[in-house]
């Protein structure tokens, strides 16, 4: 049998340092060196000298036991006695060997992994004369490794932290509708069935969205989730759909769509009540088809990804009306999941107002001790038009206030006291809708005056107001912005 040519002795019938070897030898980019029957140096190129820090010189004709150009220790940390010994044992079985990766302690201190291969060389008549060793600096790559070790490992503890977050057990709620919600949830999570969601707005429709992903078979791919109220008709689609370059105006490279993007996950679909009978026919398309075409494209993509919808509108009286179309409600109705209205979950207020005060606290280095009884009387009695939602900016701004004692009445909206929602914040009856005047008003003036209330009340305090009026502050700072009164107040202040 014909042996390989990594383990077949050389043999050189030319004599061993011709000027042609050497030329090769010297210009390596791996280190080459050679040791002679008596376990001398005899040769050792430029590459050795760079990867060692020792020069030619200090080696050249020592005994590899005295020479110290490459100490080894093997991956376990353990020392190579005799430094190049593993080319020692080539002379006694007289086959080529190739080593397990090492570090090598260079001159300056200095650590290298390397990988070594030894080939014995024999004279023509048989004598085993050299031993020519390869040195290959595999450092750069052994970094590769282990940076990409560490950041697997790093990324399954988010993942795993991301898990517990959504786990239904951390999901707070001890009352009978919210424990049936979740129990239905837990059931359809493991399987790959399109769920739709119901519930007022601020209940958590995405956080339990969010749950039924990451308990999922599908929760090592994305979870991608849009709201369809905020973008117009056309903008929608090329969100949704993606767009290939010279589609439209300003389409100046091909984007993928948030299909693509959830491609193995679960893509969810907020306030998809509010798409335009256009596009659900469109997103119709794509639940049979299972396939997407860019905007400006002719090339279907297929896509698999797992379908989760949720509107705050009695949807099924919208199809009825003709407002949404009936085979794709059928279609996204599979398994429907009702979120009950704070107001139904009584019990939960307290807990999630815990919850959020433990969050808030930490957030803002406070120490809040808890809430007082008259202000937990105050939580109990609100009707939480807004919900979840609503209870977590009172308790926000209830912490942003509080100077490290109980979160009393004084600390809650001035609304909570009079057993009215805390927003909108003027002209608000819990028990209906805002009256619209006889002769109409000005939106607009409407808005800067409340803006403007909210701004001195909280002391120009951008949290506080934002807080105050139920927004969050980048949602305010834009409608500052809107109205021009961003600058106002800066001028105002300075």
């Amino acid at each position: 049998m014909k042996q390989s040519a990594a383990l077949t002795p050389q043999v050189f019938d030319a004599p061993i340092h011709p000027l042609s070897l050497r030329h090769l030898v010297e210009n390596a980019i791996d280190g080459i060196f050679i040791i002679d029957r008596n376990r001398r140096l005899v040769e050792f190129n430029h590459a050795c000298e760079e990867l060692t820090g020792y020069s030619r010189e200090e080696v050249i004709g020592k005994n590899v036991f005295c020479a110290r150009a490459i100490q080894c220790q093997n991956a376990s940390g353990d020392s190579m006695a005799g430094n190049l010994c593993p080319s020692l044992s080539v002379f006694h079985s007289g086959m080529s060997r190739q080593s397990e990766r090492m570090r090598a302690v260079a001159k300056d201190g200095t650590i290298r992994w390397i990988e070594t291969h030894y080939t014995p060389i024999y004279t023509p008549d048989g004598t085993l004369d050299y031993v020519l060793g390869i040195i290959r600096d595999i450092t750069r790559q052994v970094l590769l490794e282990e940076d990409h070790a560490r950041l697997g490992d790093e990324l399954d503890h988010y993942r795993r932290e991301i898990e517990s977050r959504y786990d239904f057990s951390k999901l707070i709620g001890n009352s009978k509708p919210m424990l049936e919600a979740l129990e239905l949830a837990g059931e359809v999570a493991a399987t790959n069935t399109t769920v739709m969601i119901t519930g007022e707005s601020g209940t958590g429709k995405e956080l339990l969205a969010r749950a039924i992903h990451f308990n999922s078979p599908r929760k090592g791919g994305p979870f991608v989730a849009v709201n369809c109220a905020a973008f117009p008709e056309q903008l929608l689609e090329s969100e949704l759909f993606g767009y290939d370059r010279g589609a439209f105006t300003g389409a100046d490279r091909t984007k993928p769509g948030r299909f693509e993007l959830a491609q193995g996950g679960t893509l969810f679909l907020d306030e998809i009540a509010e798409m335009t009978p256009t596009t659900q026919a469109k997103i119709l398309r794509v639940i049979q088809e299972r396939e997407v075409e860019h905007l400006g494209g002719t090339r279907p993509i297929r896509v698999d990804v797992r379908l989760i919808a949720a509107t705050n509108r009695n949807i099924e009286e919208m199809v009825r009306e003709g407002l949404f179309r009936q085979d794709l409600f059928y279609r996204i109705n599979v398994f429907p999941i009702r979120l009950p209205s704070l107001r139904e979950r009584k019990q939960d207020v307290l807990p999630l107002a815990g919850h959020f005060l433990e969050r808030f606290a930490m957030e803002t280095g406070k120490k809040v001790p808890g809430i007082s009884r008259e202000a937990r009387r105050l939580l109990l009695n609100h009707p939480w038009e807004g919900n979840v939602r609503e209870l977590q900016n009172v308790i926000e701004r209830a912490v942003i206030l509080s100077r490290g004692e109980l979160i009393t009445s004084a600390h809650l909206f001035s609304g909570l006291a009079e057993g009215k929602a805390s927003f909108p914040p003027t002209g608000h009856d819990s028990s209906g809708p805002v009256q619209l005047p006889e002769d109409g008003l000005d939106l607009e003036q409407l808005e800067i005056s409340l803006l403007r209330q909210a701004l001195k009340k909280a002391r120009n305090n951008k949290t506080q107001a934002a807080s105050l009026l139920g927004l969050t502050r980048s949602t305010l700072r834009y409608r500052l912005q809107k109205h021009g009164l961003e600058e106002a107040e800066t001028n105002q202040n300075g």
